[in-house]
């Protein structure tokens, strides 16, 4: 089974006796599973090799990977990159239909391309209850929830997709286990942390738009018109139409730009070469093409790739997370672990879109009247 475990919050107006509203928010850990159809179970020890790196985040490992391994695709860009892989014969790239590439990040199960998908077959509604995420203990609260659903954890992996607090505040747990500093269950040990694909194109789609606003908007007044305001944060479907526009437009010019300006190192022309040639696609492809193709080796290379982004932006959490995710996946690779081939076999169930589908389904079926209660039972309903 693998594990999605969030936070959804209902923000609600509530009235004050002096006449003045404030908005709150009920906070709620949702916990989804799926079943992997024809899988084994992982032993979190694996002739005498625990699935958890002692080590923790191995940047020695990190760095020798990087330097032997994919520091000479990094050299390249994105673009040229996946034309290496296209032209091998093993290529395993899905093509998918425009509007699921710019649906991605919308999750409504009304939308007819990708209802199929969106079936939630498999999955189980853990648990929902109302509490926050925001710290260790608050943690360890939805994890039980998880221990009380499922009792036959002793031994074996448990995959938790979260974000970037599931990951640092998971990993804590494990720590203290390790350390005896915390009397915290030892059935913990059986969860994993692993890097959720969807907040990884979601943020990195989102600080794109952050990072080159003043360009990117000078292409929405061009195609919409002088009097339209692009928002700071627009929404993600909106996000998404952007920046397939402006890759969309670069591949009609590209040519003649190139052959006009050659390699020409002025800072703005390399900074729009890069920004279209290497962040633009990745950041498109590394969820709605990679993940969603199975291909493993490209999707770590990516994730690679993207973290070196989040390095460049000063991106807060997202410089560090999927360092996390790397160190494990090169120590599985090393320690001959077999957590690493089940990730590899079974890329695409390794996704955090079931606990947003689900929360997606929430909004649309509650208010922001209804305390969490109401909304409990609306989700169980759901779940059902």
């Amino acid at each position: 089974m693998i594990y999605n475990l969030d936070d959804y919050h209902n923000i609600h107006e509530k009235r004050h006796p002096n006449c003045t509203s404030l908005s709150e928010a009920t906070h709620m850990a949702t916990c989804i599973s799926k079943k992997i159809e024809n899988s084994n179970h992982i032993p979190i020890i694996y002739n005498g090799i625990p699935v958890h790196n002692p080590a923790n985040i191995d940047w020695v490992l990190i760095h020798q990977k990087l330097i032997n391994t994919y520091q000479k695709h990094l050299d390249i860009s994105y673009r040229a990159r996946k034309s290496e892989w296209i032209k091998k014969k093993n290529n395993n790239l899905l093509t998918f239909n425009q509007i699921e590439q710019l649906t991605i990040h919308m999750y409504e199960d009304a939308i007819i391309e990708r209802r199929e998908e969106r079936k939630m077959k498999g999955t189980i509604l853990v648990g929902i209850q109302e509490q926050q995420l925001h710290s260790l203990e608050d943690y360890l609260k939805g994890l039980d929830m998880i221990l009380q659903h499922n009792k036959y954890l002793n031994g074996y992996v448990a995959p938790v997709i979260t974000d970037w607090p599931g990951q640092l505040f998971i990993r804590k747990a494990l720590t203290h286990i390790q350390n005896g500093s915390k009397n915290i269950k030892p059935e913990i040990k059986s969860f994993l942390p692993i890097l959720g694909p969807l907040h990884v194109s979601l943020n990195t789609r989102e600080q794109i738009i952050r990072v080159h606003h003043p360009f990117i908007e000078k292409m929405f007044h061009d195609v919409f018109g002088s009097r339209k305001i692009l928002a700071k944060k627009p929404k993600p479907w909106q996000i998404n139409l952007l920046l397939e526009l402006l890759q969309k437009g670069w591949e009609i010019i590209r040519i003649q730009v190139i052959n006009k300006f050659g390699n020409v190192k002025d800072p703005e022309y390399q900074t729009l070469l890069d920004l279209l040639d290497n962040t633009i696609p990745a950041a498109l492809d590394i969820y709605a093409t990679l993940f969603r193709s199975g291909a493993f080796n490209e999707y770590v290379e990516t994730i690679f790739r993207i973290w070196t982004f989040a390095l460049k932006w000063k991106r807060k959490n997202y410089n560090k997370v999927p360092l996390a995710f790397l160190s494990d996946i090169f120590y599985w690779e090393e320690t001959k672990h077999p957590m690493k081939e089940a990730i590899k076999n079974y890329l695409i169930n390794f996704n955090d879109y079931w606990v947003e589908n689900m929360h997606s389904q929430l909004r649309t079926n509650t208010s922001s009247k209804d305390n969490s209660i109401t909304i409990q039972q609306q989700a169980y309903l759901l779940g059902n």
